[in-house]
């Protein structure tokens, strides 16, 4: 099996070089995307601290909570797809894995996919906001478009502009932005959205749409049924916290005991990523 590992990221060079050769295989592929907001002198860092034959795929600058970071995303599949890799696994650079590629290879083999799922609204967390509302891209993080979401929930909750489904979509899910896809999986997302560009039009314009587009779009396929609901990643959220908890050396034990492939956050300074990699790889 040939994994690819794409990879998203816009800083920290030093991690994400530790991530690339800790990946490093001889039937491993990494891609790797550099948002085009990133200063040159940084990129310039990253393609010194990487192994040679990762492939760096044309940048685009991307903003949270944007559609540019799910186009991302689906560049890395295409590049990753034309070279004839068999699995995918979409990482960001505060990612490192827990296993050994041999393990990796052993979890993933014979499975469509694994991917986090709920269908909304989900009762614990309802993000029916994030769609049913207009979000404009370029608007997302401003004063602006804080203002349109007040302006619009109110309204959506009393039933008005609340914006409809593009067919052939009968629900919305949502999950965690990370996950591991086979080749066909992948091929799948990218020909369903040939198939109802509108797919395309429509998620532009929702929030934070890299934690439903490929749920979305696959749970719309002949896959729905053969995905397994777990993104194969370990993380760990405090209290109304918007982003996963930084782990630090305390952590090492529970992580070297996890049964996830992966996990984030990890810091930058890397002291935890080096234990875990002499832990995976012991001379």
């Amino acid at each position: 099996m040939r994994i690819a590992y794409l990879i998203l990221c816009h800083a920290h060079p030093e991690q994400l070089g530790r991530l690339c050769q800790q990946l490093q295989h001889r039937d491993a592929r990494i891609y790797i995307h550099v948002d085009g907001n990133t200063a040159d002198q940084t990129v310039q860092a990253m393609h010194a601290n990487v192994p040679d034959g990762a492939q760096f795929i044309h940048r685009q600058a991307c903003r949270w909570g944007g559609f540019s970071l799910v186009s991302a995303s689906l560049e890395l599949i295409r590049a990753a797809l034309k070279d004839g890799c068999d699995y995918l696994v979409l990482l960001s650079a505060q990612d490192f894995p827990l296993k050994t590629h041999e393990q990796i290879v052993a979890k993933l083999s014979g499975h469509a996919g694994f991917i986090e799922f709920r269908r909304q609204p989900d009762p614990h967390f309802d993000i029916r906001y994030r769609y049913q509302s207009y979000h404009p891209e370029r608007l997302n993080g401003r004063l602006a478009g804080k203002l349109l979401q007040k302006i619009q929930r109110p309204l959506n909750r009393l039933g008005l502009f609340k914006r409809p489904l593009p067919p052939p979509l009968k629900a919305i899910y949502s999950g965690s932005q990370w996950w591991c896809l086979s080749a066909n999986a992948c091929q799948t997302l990218l020909d369903y959205c040939e198939i109802y560009p509108e797919l395309i039009r429509f998620f532009r314009h929702t929030l934070v749409p890299d934690e439903m587009f490929v749920q979305t779009v696959l749970m719309h396929t002949p896959l729905a049924d053969v995905l397994i609901n777990d993104s194969l990643h370990y993380l760990e959220w405090e209290t109304g916290a918007w982003s996963p908890r930084i782990f630090d050396l305390k952590d090492l034990p529970c992580l070297q005991n996890s049964s996830a492939l992966f996990a984030r956050k990890f810091s930058a300074d890397g002291e935890l990523s080096k234990q875990l990699s002499q832990y995976l790889s012991p001379i």
